[in-house]
């Protein structure tokens, strides 16, 4: 029996953001997952920053290689329930790009390292 892909943090996704409200990033588009596979395969959850190839140099970017060349919004963090959404893997983000969306979630939030 096939096991069905259960997203893993680092992956980079297509998912569909809709509905969506105000500045919020909408449509099918990629993402960036956060979450362990363990959290999501047991809440049908993700959590994910939105992707984007509209590059403005604002502070909660992070560049995801790629191409074309990506940015994650580091700013925009959504909970989403990825089984409903049909996520599919795409990618996978390097290392470093994954902890740079995390220092800068952090630092958005005032989380200091413990």
């Amino acid at each position: 029996m096939k096991m069905s892909y259960v997203p893993e943090e680092g992956d980079i996704i297509w998912i569909n953001f809709n509905p969506q409200s105000g500045h919020e990033q909408a449509g099918h588009r990629p993402a960036l997952v956060l979450s362990p596979s363990s959290y999501n395969r047991a809440t049908s959850l993700l959590v994910c920053c939105p992707m984007t190839t509209q590059i403005k140099g604002y502070p909660f970017e992070v560049k995801i290689s790629g191409n074309p060349e990506n940015v994650a919004l580091s700013d925009q963090v959504k909970s989403l329930d990825w089984t409903a959404r049909s996520a599919t893997k795409k990618g996978q983000a390097k290392p470093e790009e994954l902890e740079e969306v995390r220092q800068k979630i952090a630092a958005l939030l005032r989380i200091s390292s413990f």
